[in-house]
């Protein structure tokens, strides 16, 4: 949607020129910040609606930066920075991105995937037209409260980043079914087809440390290869 604010979190001025140059012709309002702090102040004044992030700043890291601006926004946060180690993408999933783009990047990909992260969230924003008729997830030992979004193993709540909720509560209402990485983009991310699946992969390993007994042989979310991934376990609505 025209206007929607994009603040990117990075000390480089050639990096900002090319963002802005890209997002304010599409239409949207564009500010940078230099180091954390200016980001933490901009976050309050602005409320952004989709922030960029890099992990190397000169007054903080990134990643601890990411978690403090967790607690202050819900906006989609994107890692746009050049460590791009399987452990960096973890990290920056874990502590509260919602994707990681590598440097160098392609800033017509980079506008696709803002697009697509800010349609998402409007999708996730908007009432619903009717109340919803179910107001629990349950499976065996997983429990779910659609209302608070509190999530339960074995009776004891458990904290998900929201995409992992997301998630989560899409494999639980379609138990059984085989669904395909380009499913879960478009789903969960909003991503047509076109957009790596590593940021995936990361989130569904993040979510299984949380709920498997045994991450590296998982039984509730089973990797099907060269199809997809399947929910095990009888989900049912109440």
């Amino acid at each position: 949607m025209p206007g929607e604010k994009i603040l990117l979190v990075d000390d480089e001025p050639d990096i900002g020129e090319i963002v802005s140059l890209y997002l304010t012709g599409e239409g949207f309002q564009f500010r940078q910040a230099a180091d954390g702090s200016g980001a933490l102040q901009m976050v309050r004044a602005l409320s952004p609606d989709l922030i960029l992030l890099d992990v190397f700043l000169p007054d903080i890291e990134g990643f601890e930066l990411c978690r403090q601006l967790r607690a202050e926004t819900d906006a989609p946060i994107v890692f746009l920075t050049c460590k791009d180690t399987e452990m960096d993408r973890v990290i920056g999933l874990s502590v509260g991105g919602d994707d990681y783009m590598s440097k160098p990047f392609s800033p017509l990909e980079l506008v696709a995937r803002i697009k697509a992260h800010l349609r998402r969230n409007r999708m996730l924003r908007r009432p619903e037209a009717e109340p919803a008729k179910t107001s629990h997830l349950a499976s065996h030992s997983i429990r779910v409260n659609l209302l608070s979004h509190d999530v339960y193993l074995n009776g004891s709540l458990i904290e998900l980043s929201a995409k992992e909720y997301q998630l989560l509560t899409y494999f639980m209402r379609h138990p059984k079914q085989v669904l395909t990485a380009e499913q879960l983009l478009r789903k969960i991310w909003g991503f047509d087809h076109g957009f790596d699946s590593k940021t995936l992969q990361v989130h569904i390993g993040n979510l299984r440390r949380k709920i498997e007994k045994d991450p590296s042989k998982p039984e509730r979310i089973v990797t099907l290869r060269g199809s997809g991934y399947k929910f095990c376990e009888d989900a049912e609505a109440i």
